[in-house]
């Protein structure tokens, strides 16, 4: 029986005025410059070995840690998952995400996951961030690694 082993990546984005930072803290909160920052731990999910069989539910959870002086918002996406050992992309009719009960598009447009018309704190805030991925018709492609990444996007928001 062949197995697959599945890792997601987090990566992050940010649009408008922002800046990444790594651990989330501006370097001025007093700033009229609108800031938004984002970290989230762990960085690397390891989904284990799956079946290429039937149907897999895979949770996950991370921790985002947000910093914004300024109204603010998280969008996620989702590139599929690619095998290392050959060139070959799971279907996205094959697999699906979801993030606090919010399903994420595949190869898409951000979906909202977090927002607020106020600034955090100076400390920022802990978001957490509950990952359900599920796969089906696995045997359908070669046995080894595959990886994916779940892209995080924080913005300014009007």
């Amino acid at each position: 029986m062949k197995k697959v082993f599945v890792i997601a990546m987090v990566c992050f984005g940010l649009t408008g005025i922002g800046q990444a930072v790594r651990p989330a803290l501006p370097p001025k909160m007093v700033s009229n410059e609108p800031f938004v920052g984002i970290s989230v731990t762990p960085d690397n999910i390891n989904l284990g070995i799956v079946s290429p069989m039937g149907y897999n539910s895979l949770p996950a959870k991370l921790e985002a840690h947000i910093v914004a002086n300024c109204p603010h918002k998280v969008e996620a996406s989702f590139v599929p998952f690619k095998g290392s050992d050959y060139n070959v992309t799971i279907n996205p009719k094959h697999t699906s995400v979801e993030i606090n009960g919010i399903k994420i598009r595949e190869n898409g447009s951000g979906v909202p996951i977090v927002s607020s018309a106020i600034p955090t704190p100076p400390e920022g805030v802990g978001v957490p961030v509950d990952i359900k991925f599920t796969t089906r018709g696995l045997i359908l492609y070669p046995a080894g690694q595959y990886k994916g990444s779940l892209v995080l996007t924080i913005m300014t928001r009007p």
